[in-house]
């Protein structure tokens, strides 16, 4: 049987040491990465470079009638944001 000597002991958690530091480094860089990312950003690679586009769609532009039951509960909805707002219309 043999005995485990000091310098293996501090071997060991030096090594644990290491090994949580390297966690605590990924895990602050993953946050910081996540906070401040922008909208398309990758981890690693940035934002994509490219250009967007979308195909127009012509019954996105033409007025809509609302219905009564819409209308109503546009109303209730605005009464009801009236009293976070301290009474206050936008």
């Amino acid at each position: 049987m043999t005995l485990i000597n000091l310098s293996d002991i501090l071997i060991l958690l030096g090594a644990g040491a290491f090994i949580a530091l390297i966690g605590v480094l990924a895990g602050a860089f993953v946050m910081f990465r996540g906070t401040k990312a922008v909208p398309g950003e990758t981890m690693f690679g940035g934002v994509h470079k490219g250009q967007v586009f979308s195909i127009p769609d012509p019954l996105e532009d033409e007025p809509k009638e609302q219905s009564e039951a819409e209308k109503l509960l546009l109303e209730k909805t605005n009464k009801f944001l009236k009293v976070f707002s301290g009474g206050v219309d936008k």
